[in-house]
């Protein structure tokens, strides 16, 4: 091919008649590259929403401990975890003790990332914060404890504990 027949006709040579009407992308062409493009964003899509869901449950983990570290904090000083009716909020505000040296939290961090509140079990002795998780419905398979239960371990009410 001679070069400068090629550079006259530029990087994009026009062409007419029936050659012309050959070079486009038919409607069928065009529905499948569509259809891919949606079927990989779907794809990308879920998977981010999958690795958000996971991030929020770590996030939860670490929210129990530093409650679950409160409250270490509130049975040195009163010899006692906060009962259940007390619950949580005695971290924030005095429930009449006379040791008490708080606040041992501040109030956002009683609540998991999806902004439900920790609920709280204690007989005094020990304790146990649970997290209502995504569906933020206590007794689901989503839920976190802290501490840890031991697989097929039951909660306080005799209750098999929940999958996690």
């Amino acid at each position: 091919m001679n070069l400068k027949k090629w550079m006259s006709t530029g990087f994009f040579p026009t062409q007419t008649g029936k050659k012309a009407l050959q070079k486009g992308l038919t409607l069928i062409e065009i529905i499948i590259v569509v259809a891919l493009i949606g079927t990989l964003m779907t794809i990308i899509v879920r998977n981010l929403t999958q690795q958000a869901d996971v991030a929020k449950e770590g996030q939860a983990k670490i929210g129990m401990a530093n409650v679950g570290q409160a409250l270490q904090l509130y049975k040195v000083q009163t010899n006692h975890y906060p009962t259940t009716e007390q619950g949580l909020n005695a971290l924030i505000s005095n429930p009449g003790e006379k040791n008490w040296r708080g606040p041992y939290a501040e109030e956002k961090q009683l609540k998991d990332p999806w902004g439900t509140s920790y609920d709280y079990t204690s007989d005094g002795r020990t304790f146990e914060v649970i997290c209502a998780g995504k569906d933020q419905t206590i007794g689901t398979e989503d839920d976190l404890y802290y501490p840890e239960r031991p697989e097929g371990a039951a909660d306080a009410g005799g209750k098999p504990a929940a999958s996690e």
